[in-house]
């Protein structure tokens, strides 16, 4: 008999087998090729194991049941789902975008795959070509995360019985995030051409998300009582009506913000945006003022960092913790931990104040 060959000579095979009183037949792998003698020994082997874990169900390896298990099938079924909440605001259309993404760019490396044979050994290799195209260490968490949120997807649907290990992602660059004092987004901010500074500063004075700030209404704004409703914001090409935390929550308004708003309000109906963009004459984007920032005030943070960041930064040594989580509308403390950064000078003052402690501790010993 020729190597790899039935003994019937005919390299295409068929795995035939009695189960339960029926007889059953596989023509195909799990890849959906047509079985070899090589690839009918293996099925006959996954089969057996199958039988001895009282695990084997003999559908699961028909030839219909696994071309339904393919990759690229039960995805796009999920993208369909998907799809479906977004349309019922469920998830943003960024997420949404972002998913789509990385099966259009990455996926297709488990095309034609059986999900249920996507383990740890596979998903390694594709880290392994995720790292060759040096994709970054945070877009490889992202792949990967939502590549779980799919595999826990088919697992809630019975497609799979259990969750494949996934490989550990570490990310080797991370990136330091800063915040800039009163004088220096006074700096930046005067870089910048004057009629695009007052979206800005209005951000620098409340600590709204530029994806919020540039989605804010005239009828959002309470002049009298002092405060702005945040209720909307940009996500991707279009405004949804919800933030990020999916709140709609009142922000404060000091004199420096009232006064951007007033500045702004004049002339529009409550519908229109508060921020216009003057080259454009249409609201603004997120992006742009990013590319202001950059481009203009000559620092090296970004406008997050010089805004929201900077805020909170500001807000807690005046106030305490929980009011600039308030402030900063986090459901949890520990994110508005992750937004304040102390700054050098504040530390130095602080651990100068162990030197004046000792100094007079001394002194008093002495003068006893």
């Amino acid at each position: 008999m020729q190597k790899n060959v039935c003994i019937c000579g005919n390299p295409k095979c068929l795995v035939r087998i009695y189960w339960n009183g029926q007889h059953y037949e596989y023509r195909r792998d799990n890849d959906g090729d047509v079985l070899t003698y090589d690839k009918a020994l293996k099925k006959l082997i996954d089969i057996s194991h199958a039988v001895k874990t009282k695990t084997f169900n003999p559908y699961e390896y028909a030839d219909s049941v696994i071309a339904q298990r393919k990759f690229e099938i039960q995805f796009e079924n999920y993208l369909e789902e998907k799809y479906v909440e977004l349309l019922n605001n469920e998830i943003s259309h960024e997420h949404y975008r972002h998913i789509k993404s990385y099966y259009n760019n990455y996926y297709s490396y488990f095309v034609k795959k059986d999900v249920i044979e996507i383990n740890l050994a596979l998903l390694s290799e594709f880290k392994t070509t995720l790292f060759k195209k040096s994709i970054s260490g945070k877009t490889q968490k992202n792949i990967f995360t939502v590549l779980h949120n799919f595999f826990v997807w088919l697992q809630k649907r019975g497609v799979i019985k259990e969750l494949p290990v996934f490989p550990e992602i570490k990310s080797t660059v991370t990136k330091r995030r800063t915040a800039l004092t009163k004088e220096e987004q006074e700096i930046g901010l005067n870089n910048i051409p004057e009629k695009h500074r007052d979206p800005i500063l209005f951000a620098m004075h409340t600590g709204v998300r530029p994806s919020e700030l540039v989605a804010i209404l005239v009828k959002s704004v309470d002049i009298q009582r002092r405060f702005v409703w945040i209720e909307r914001a940009r996500s991707g090409n279009i405004i949804v009506e919800k933030t990020k935390n999916k709140d709609i929550l009142p922000v404060p308004l000091n004199d420096t913000a009232l006064a951007v708003v007033q500045r702004n309000i004049k002339g529009k109906f409550p519908k229109d945006f508060l921020f216009i963009n003057p080259d454009t004459n249409r609201p603004y984007t997120q992006w742009f003022l990013w590319n202001v920032w950059k481009n203009f005030s000559k620092t090296d943070v970004t406008l997050y960092e010089a805004t929201r960041h900077s805020f909170c930064t500001q807000v807690v040594p005046v106030t305490d913790r929980f009011t600039a989580q308030r402030l900063m509308r986090h459901r949890d403390i520990h994110s508005t931990d992750n937004y304040y950064h102390a700054y050098s000078k504040t530390l130095l003052d602080a651990v100068a104040k162990i030197d004046n402690v000792v100094y007079l501790k001394n002194k008093e010993s002495k003068s006893e």
